[in-house]
């Protein structure tokens, strides 16, 4: 058994999911490796770190709380909503400008043009994605 694999296995070893041909293979080896020794007395250390860790049920004032910043998330997605929308104005705008005026070709109008196009794009991948993640969520349905 090599020493890479002891640092994959260690845990294993502590939780009792090897088999006991690798059991005994592990333990042949660590009476003979130093670093995989130190390696597994750090496996369960972080095992006994880890078991000391309690969840605690939330109370509903928690609940209350959460609920609330959802409605502050809910009011950032407006603005954000209202900002993406002015800009699409403003980008539009801009282009209709360009467009009707069309004249020589510049610089700035092949910008705007490629900087349209690619927000357009982005606009649409995101809301093909939301839209998308939106019919998929299983969690849509329920009562909060």
């Amino acid at each position: 058994m090599t020493c890479s694999r002891m640092e994959h296995d260690g845990m294993r070893y502590i939780d009792g999911e090897m088999t006991p041909e690798e059991r005994l293979e592990f333990e042949e080896h660590l009476e003979q490796c130093e670093t995989c020794r130190n390696s597994l007395d750090g496996f369960r250390e972080l095992q006994s770190l880890t078991g000391r860790v309690k969840m605690k049920d939330q109370t509903d004032e928690f609940w209350d709380n959460y609920r609330k910043s959802l409605y502050r998330r809910l009011e950032r997605k407006t603005a954000w909503i209202f900002i993406i929308v002015g800009a699409v104005m403003l980008i539009g705008y801009e282009l209709y400008r360009s467009v009707a005026s069309f004249g020589k070709i510049t610089f700035e109008k092949v910008a705007l043009v490629v900087f349209a196009v690619g927000a357009l794009l982005l606009l649409i991948s995101v809301i093909r994605e939301r839209l998308h993640q939106y019919r998929g969520d299983k969690y849509s349905k329920i009562d909060r």
